[in-house]
């Protein structure tokens, strides 16, 4: 896959969350779409603004609930819901604490959240 700033990504997916389309084209499952989906937004770094979408998938890539986010960086639960909604958007300091924890949570090493 490639990423929003020019590197390509190549990933393994297990077997059960590709398939190939009537046309013979690989497709993927729900599952796997989401599953790739997180590994994208764990691979890149959290873009200003980030949409409420990528908020999300960062959220459960991290297999944190929105009170786990916002105790880690800082905010309230509601403010968590509110930037997943789009009715408000993070800071630039907020946005700096997102991009330390991810950074901090990948060091560590990950699994991804279901999986």
């Amino acid at each position: 896959m490639r990423l929003g700033d020019g590197r390509t990504l190549f990933v393994e997916v297990p077997a059960g969350m590709a398939l190939a389309d009537r046309g013979g084209e690989i497709a993927f499952t729900p599952e796997g779409v989401r599953s790739l989906d997180r590994v994208r937004v764990l691979a890149s770094r959290v873009p200003s603004p980030p949409s409420p979408a990528f908020l999300v998938t960062l959220r459960d890539a991290l297999g944190l609930t929105q009170e786990q986010l916002g105790k880690a960086i800082g905010r309230d639960k509601l403010t968590i819901s509110r930037w997943e909604r789009g009715t408000l958007r993070p800071s630039p300091e907020a946005l700096a604490r997102l991009d330390a924890l991810a950074r901090k949570r990948k060091r560590a090493g990950i699994l991804l959240h279901g999986e």
